[in-house]
């Protein structure tokens, strides 16, 4: 009976995570298209600049609904906690732009999709990759539970 309280506090979890990233999504295609529609670019760095606006964007909000719904019977708001979602965050970041930018660029040059459309399947990629490791650092380094290790009875003889 434990070990299915377990999995459904997992998969309810896990549910609001995914419920969280659709707003990430949201923010973070709206901040990139908005700056694309109103500063077209074909710069690579133009794009790369244009996409981290919008992951922060997505990283704040994602922290706001995080720390406060999807695991707020674990999260602590201190200091560690903080910093710790500050590395994740640095690390999402460098990979969703990664990502993006080689993506782009090799569907814009072998498959010669219109800029728009390239920069959005490619960002899609990069938000389905990023955010897979996101869950995986905040669930088991950021907002983790800490218990403490058990201790072994003694025998006393």
């Amino acid at each position: 009976m434990h070990k299915l309280r377990v999995f459904r506090r997992y998969v309810r979890r896990y549910c609001k995570f995914l419920l969280v990233g659709l707003m990430n999504a949201a923010v973070d295609l709206g901040a990139l298209n908005v700056l694309l529609i109103f500063f077209p670019t074909r710069s690579s760095w133009w794009l790369t600049v244009y996409n981290t606006v919008g992951v922060v964007a997505a990283i704040v909000n994602s922290y706001i609904w995080n720390r406060f719904w999807t695991f707020a019977d674990v999260a602590k708001g201190n200091f560690r906690e903080k910093l710790k979602f500050i590395l994740q965050s640095i690390l999402n970041i460098g990979m969703n732009d990664g990502i993006l930018v080689f993506a782009n660029d090799y569907l814009v040059t072998h498959r010669n999709l219109p800029y728009i459309v390239s920069s959005n399947m490619a960002k899609g990629g990069a938000m389905f990759i990023s955010s897979s490791l996101s869950y995986f650092l905040m669930h088991m380094f950021v907002f983790r539970r800490h218990r403490p290790l058990p201790v072994k009875p003694t025998r006393n003889d």
